[in-house]
């Protein structure tokens, strides 16, 4: 259960919204709903449908997170300790739209009202208008990658040795996409549910158990450390990640071509949200590298200037921290390293051995 972290004047509507919105995530995944505008959903021959259900589950934690950040945004973002960890101040209307965009929230409706957000947040997850250009394939490379008309030229590829957990290519100018989900995804990540309530499956057995049962480092709220890294990604965190590479999906954000460029590398469609490749820091994957961004406005090896939105994973890195801070009841601390952003975890059961 969520408890107070905060002392702004705005907390005891942020605690009862942990307490609705972790209600309502207990009984969404009772039942994997398929509303209107869910995008195109597949994977090779011969899955079975307990595993498809996991496909499911997977696009829809991604929407549960963003919904989350969304819902549960700071009262004053451009002085909250997480959101400027990871972006400027004056980022924080158009991040804001870019979580609503994702959730399906409406940009201009007025969520200070506690009563607008309970019922919001009691409603089941809907999904963006644009998700129907979107086509997902789970477990290896998506098929419609060799289709005529459609960029790809193979460096992006489940079957590379460097451990990809998935990728996007948009297509037709970005209005559409198709996304890739590496079968090596559920070898190394667990299910957000099993990072929030550590399973079964992940009892340590070398921890002593004399007040009671253990788990591994990574498996819920007590063994997740104390700053940002690593454990509090999942399955979810990556497709919410890849979401952020469809420039389709936020046609309707306020000045988004304006915020982000046409010059970002590694893609022939313009304003695409990527990832950042450079001397320092090497690349703009982890809360570290994230949070290094942010701080020095780096430059890639086109020399041309980072800013954080224009980074995937600092979207990521913010709303998994802000996430886990409510859902655990506390803080989590900036990652003082790159070593640090990457712990050791035991990896999870995989339902695709």
């Amino acid at each position: 259960m969520a408890t107070f972290i905060s002392v702004r004047s705005c907390t005891a509507r942020a605690v009862l919204l942990v307490l609705w919105l972790v209600n309502f995530h207990a009984w969404a995944r009772e039942d994997i709903v398929r509303p209107p505008n869910t995008p195109a959903i597949g994977g090779p021959a011969g899955v079975t449908d307990s595993q498809v259900a996991i496909f499911y589950r997977t696009f829809q934690d991604a929407i549960y997170l963003a919904r989350h950040t969304a819902l549960y945004w700071p009262c004053d973002a451009a002085n909250d300790e997480i959101f400027t960890r990871y972006f400027e101040p004056g980022d924080a209307e158009f991040v804001k739209n870019m979580f609503r965009a994702i959730a399906n929230i409406d940009l201009t409706l007025d969520l200070s009202n506690p009563e607008t957000v309970r019922q919001l947040a009691d409603q089941p997850l809907s999904y963006n208008k644009y998700f129907t250009g979107l086509s997902i394939h789970f477990l290896d490379d998506h098929p419609g990658l060799t289709q005529p008309g459609v960029v790809w030229d193979g460096t992006l590829s489940c079957h590379l040795n460097r451990p990809l957990l998935g990728f996007m290519v948009p297509t037709f100018g970005g209005t559409s996409a198709l996304m890739s989900v590496c079968k090596r995804m559920y070898a190394m990540l667990p299910m957000l549910q099993d990072v929030e309530t550590a399973p079964n499956w992940a009892i340590d057995p070398s921890k002593d158990k004399s007040n009671g049962l253990q788990y591994y480092d990574g498996y819920g709220c007590q063994n997740l450390g104390d700053t940002d890294s690593s454990n509090l990604h999942s399955t979810g965190s990556v497709m919410l990640h890849e979401l952020m590479h469809f420039p389709g999906l936020f046609s309707d954000v306020p000045h988004y071509a304006a915020t982000i460029p046409s010059q970002i590398q590694f893609s022939s469609t313009p304003h695409v949200i990527s990832d950042f490749f450079g001397d320092w820091p090497k690349n703009g994957y982890g809360p570290y590298n994230s949070a290094e961004i942010k701080r020095f406005l780096p430059r890639d090896h086109s020399y041309f200037e980072w800013k954080p939105t224009y980074n995937a994973d600092n979207y990521v890195s913010y709303a998994v921290s802000q996430y886990y801070s409510r859902v655990c009841g506390r803080k989590f601390g900036e990652a003082p390293s790159e070593k640090a952003a990457y712990p050791n975890r035991h990896p999870p059961s995989n339902p695709f051995p």
